[in-house]
């Protein structure tokens, strides 16, 4: 069986990929990223599954997919797959769901740390050649509001509370019944960010929480707070957060997730200009770990596929 496959992520999993190729016979067709012309063309000689990242393609490129053909997620993130068009095209959409709940609340913690220890700051010193110690913040005390108690809004929330003793807040709309270790749970966003030294975002996306942590929500917290998103890029309105570092009501952002990416900046809020916040690719889900889980998964969806049987599909679409 023929698949296209991003290159990046066969670089990511090559053991696995390489190994489901040599086991199954599958044919991997490595193709660069959002290279929708060479996808297309490849799919009218009939291969018909698709394994695809994070990256946004285009609507007409899911409205020029057959009836029947399968794209496979490589993560557990589905917001750019349009499931209107999916549905009524007959495209089964698969993912990998609780490969990297480990993998992205650890790099919340490595960003926590590089930006309260100024890690990246003395790191480029000592490079300078110098020897200046800058004072930095510790963690232990220190309250977080997790928002979004999912998977990994839990594991970052158990981290938080048993690895470094800091307090824990834990924000969802759903009602929980395994909260009672966390030091508040609520509803009610106001309550769980008003007293919290840092805000840490893991909430999924839906159109209900596009641009969730918006001028309205900022202003709700704490002068001084700080932030975390490790989640989605479109969960945060960009403007609303450039414009809080700017002026202090947020003293440092660690960000992973974009609105447009690759980063592209919106006009006038170049995070890059910042010298209080630390950047990182969209690479919390990225260790030897959880790729290798997700393509296991992946190699698993499309062996259900290629025999007609269930796949692990999103839940819009079972």
């Amino acid at each position: 069986m023929k698949v296209i496959l991003q290159k990046d992520l066969f670089e990511r999993s090559k053991e696995e990929f390489s190994f489901a190729t040599g086991k199954y016979g599958i044919e991997f067709i490595l193709i660069k990223v959002l290279d929708e012309e060479t996808m297309l063309n490849l799919h009218k000689e009939n291969i018909n599954c698709f394994v695809l990242g994070a990256e946004e393609y285009s609507k007409q490129f899911y409205q020029s997919l057959k009836s029947g053909s399968a794209v496979i997620r490589y993560g557990v993130g589905y917001n750019a797959v349009p499931i209107e068009i999916c549905r009524k095209r007959n495209i089964k959409v698969a993912y990998t769901p609780g490969t990297l709940t480990d993998s992205v609340a650890e790099h919340t913690f490595a960003m926590l740390l590089a930006m309260n220890r100024n890690i990246s700051l003395l790191h480029q010193s000592m490079k300078n050649h110098q020897w200046q110690g800058l004072t930095g913040m510790e963690l232990k005390g220190k309250t977080l509001a997790v928002l979004g108690f999912g998977q990994i809004g839990k594991s970052v929330a158990h981290i938080a509370k048993y690895g470094f003793g800091m307090r824990v807040h834990a924000y969802d709309i759903m009602p929980e019944t395994d909260a009672g270790w966390v030091d508040l749970y609520s509803n009610d966003y106001a309550i769980t960010v008003k007293d919290a030294d840092i805000v840490s975002i893991h909430i999924s996306v839906t159109p209900q929480t596009i641009e969730f942590f918006n001028k309205e929500r900022i202003n709700l917290c704490k002068d001084g707070v700080q932030f975390v998103n490790v989640s989605r890029g479109n969960l945060v309105d960009e403007q609303a957060l450039y414009n809080a570092l700017k002026s202090g009501k947020i003293a440092k952002a660690a960000i992973d997730v974009f609105t447009k990416e690759p980063y592209i900046p919106i006009e006038n809020a170049d995070f890059r200009d910042l010298d209080n916040v630390i950047l990182t690719p969209h690479c919390g889900s990225n260790t030897k770990e959880a790729s290798g889980k997700m393509a296991n998964m992946v190699i698993q969806n499309i062996l259900a596929y290629e025999k007609g049987e269930e796949m692990i599909l999103i839940p819009e679409l079972k």
